[in-house]
C-alpha cells in the first residue's frame, strides 16, 4: 500500500528590500506643470526674396564669406510655395497659406478656394488677448499684409481691405496707401487724391475709433514715446518711395515699442514688399538695396528678441520673383562688386514668379519645427504651436524606493529653445534645499534613510514665469510571500 502525505507550507519571508521603479527619461507617471506667459511672434517676410536675392545682397555687402543678419538664426528649413492647384503662387495665395495653414487660389485673401473665410494667425492671437501689428513698405492693403487680417476674393479690393483692417482693430498698421483710405477727390498728407467710391474717410473714422494717425517719422516716434494704444501710419499714397522714410527697420522698431507693453504678448508681421517690385523690374541694384533694408529690419527684431523672453522670430519669403541667377564670371548680366573688389554678375530668367522653395530661418520657442522641408502652410502650424502651447516643466524620477537608496530626479523645461530658467529650486521633506543654475534641465539627488511618504518639489524660475511641480516618493521595505510546492512522500 502506498500512502501519500501532502501539505502546503506557507512561508512569509522578509527579503532584502528592492527598488520598485527605476528612473527613466519619460516614465508614464511623469508630472508636468505649465503656465501661460507672454507670447511674442515676429514674422518677417521678404516678398519675392529667394536664395539668390539673399546671396546677391550678401556678396554686395559682406562678400563671399560674410553673412547677412537673417542667415545667423540657428534653425533653417525650406518651404514649398505652390498654390492649392499646384500652380506657381502669387503673394495673395502664399501669404494666405502662411497666415491660415490652408492653401488657396491665386488672388484670394484669407479665403479658401471656395470663398470660405479662414481664421488667420493674427486673428487667433487677438482672440487670445494678444496685440497685433502689420508693417510694410508697400501699401498696407497689399496682398501680404492683407492676408493676415482681411478676407476677400480679390487681392485688388483695396478699399474693402482697408475697411477690414481697421474693423479688425489691429493695434499697429504701418505702410503706404493713404489714398485707399480717403474718398474720391480728397487729398491727405500726400498729393494723390483718394480712391474710395463709398465716400468714407477711413482716416477720420480711425481717429474717432481711437487710432493715432501719423504720416511721417517724427509722428511715429512721438506715438511710440506716448505709447499710443492704436497707431495708423500711412507714409505715402502708394508704396513708400526710396529711400523709405521712415525705413523698414525704423517702423519695425517703433512697432515693437508700441506692442511690447501688452501683457499677453503680440503678433507682428513685417514685410519687405518692394524686393518683389524690384525683381519684377529685373533691377538687381534695387533688389540688393531692398534686401539689405529688410535685413536691417531683421536685425532690429533679433535685437529685441535678445532682450526679451519667449520671442519667436521667423524670417522667410512668400515666393521667388525673377528667376535670379548669380555668377562670378562675366556673362553679360548686371555687374556688381564685392567689398574686396571681386566682381559678380546678375542675370534673370523671367519677370514673373517662380516655383522655387523659400528659405526659412527661425529662433526662439518652437523654432525647431522650422527645420526640414515642408509646405508653406507649415509656418502657420509653427506659429500656432508657439501661440497655444505654454511653457511646461516636466519632473521625472522614481516614485518608490527602499530606505537608503540614492534617488535622482530630473526637471526639464520646455520648449527647449525658449528662454531657459535662471534657476531651479529643489525642496524635499527632511532634506536640505538644493539650488541649481540656469539650463534647459536640472538634476537633483536625495536619499531617505527611513520608510515613509515624502514630498519632492522643484520650482523653475525665468524672468517672466515661475513653474512649480511636486510629487510623492514612497520609501518602504517590500514583503514577499513565498508559496512552496506540494511535497509527495511515498512508502514501498
Amino acid at each position: 500500500m502506498r500512502r501519500y502525505l501532502g501539505f502546503i507550507v506557507l512561508l512569509g519571508l522578509c527579503l532584502t528590500p528592492v527598488s520598485l521603479v527605476q528612473a527613466a527619461p519619460t516614465p508614464p507617471g511623469a508630472l508636468v506643470a505649465q503656465t501661460s506667459a507672454p507670447v511674442r511672434i515676429i514674422l518677417l517676410i521678404g516678398d519675392g526674396m529667394g536664395a539668390a536675392q539673399r546671396t546677391a545682397a550678401q556678396w554686395a555687402s559682406v562678400g563671399l564669406t560674410g553673412h547677412l543678419v537673417m542667415d545667423t538664426l540657428p534653425v533653417s528649413g525650406w518651404a514649398r510655395t505652390a498654390n492649392v492647384y499646384g500652380e506657381i503662387t502669387d503673394s495673395a495665395a502664399a501669404a494666405t497659406a502662411i497666415a491660415t495653414g490652408v492653401k488657396t487660389a491665386n488672388g484670394r485673401i484669407g479665403q479658401a478656394p471656395d470663398g470660405t473665410p479662414l481664421v488667420t494667425i493674427l486673428e487667433q492671437a487677438r482672440a487670445r488677448g494678444l496685440a497685433a501689428g502689420l508693417v510694410t513698405n508697400t501699401p498696407i492693403v497689399d496682398a501680404t499684409p492683407a492676408a493676415f487680417a482681411a478676407h476677400t476674393g480679390s487681392r485688388y479690393a483695396g478699399a474693402e481691405i482697408a475697411r477690414q483692417l481697421l474693423a479688425a482693430r489691429v493695434e499697429v498698421l504701418l505702410g503706404g496707401g493713404e489714398d485707399v483710405f480717403l474718398p474720391e477727390g480728397w487729398t491727405g498728407q500726400y498729393p494723390d487724391p483718394g480712391t474710395r467710391t463709398d465716400g468714407r474717410n477711413l482716416i477720420a473714422e480711425a481717429v474717432q475709433a481711437g487710432y493715432t494717425y501719423v504720416w511721417d517719422g517724427a509722428g511715429l516716434r512721438a506715438a511710440a514715446v506716448l505709447n499710443a494704444p492704436y497707431v495708423l501710419g500711412l507714409f505715402a499714397d502708394g508704396g513708400m518711395p526710396r529711400p523709405h522714410t521712415p525705413s523698414l527697420a525704423e517702423m519695425t522698431g517703433h512697432a515693437l515699442t508700441l506692442l511690447s507693453p501688452r501683457p499677453q504678448g503680440f503678433f507682428l508681421m513685417v514685410e519687405g514688399g518692394q524686393i518683389d517690385w524690384a525683381c519684377h523690374a529685373n533691377d538687381a541694384a534695387r533688389v540688393i538695396g531692398d534686401t539689405l533694408d529688410f535685413d536691417a529690419a531683421v536685425a532690429v527684431a533679433l535685437h529685441y528678441a535678445a532682450q526679451t523672453e519667449n520671442t519667436l522670430v521667423i524670417v522667410t519669403s512668400d515666393h521667388e520673383t525673377g528667376g535670379m541667377l548669380l555668377s562670378l564670371n562675366p556673362n553679360g548680366g548686371q555687374a556688381f562688386t564685392m567689398p574686396d573688389g571681386t566682381p559678380f554678375y546678375v542675370t534673370w530668367t523671367t519677370d514673373g514668379h517662380t516655383d522655387a522653395s523659400m528659405l526659412v530661418n527661425a529662433q526662439g520657442p518652437w523654432s525647431e519645427l522650422a527645420a526640414g522641408s515642408y509646405e508653406n502652410t507649415h509656418l502657420y502650424t509653427l506659429m500656432a504651436t508657439a501661440l497655444t502651447a505654454p511653457p511646461t516643466l516636466l519632473l521625472t524620477g522614481p516614485a518608490m524606493a527602499r530606505p537608503g537608496e540614492p534617488l535622482t530626479f530630473e526637471a526639464t523645461f520646455s520648449p527647449v529653445n525658449a528662454a531657459w530658467p535662471t534657476s531651479y529650486l529643489w525642496t524635499a521633506t527632511e532634506q536640505s534645499p538644493q539650488l541649481t543654475a540656469r539650463g534647459v534641465n536640472s538634476r537633483a539627488s536625495f536619499t531617505w534613510p527611513l520608510t515613509g511618504t515624502y514630498t519632492l518639489t522643484v520650482t523653475a524660475q525665468t524672468p517672466e514665469v515661475q513653474l512649480t511641480v511636486s510629487r510623492f516618493v514612497l520609501v518602504l521595505h517590500r514583503w514577499y510571500t513565498l508559496y512552496l510546492p506540494l511535497i509527495y512522500k511515498g512508502e514501498p
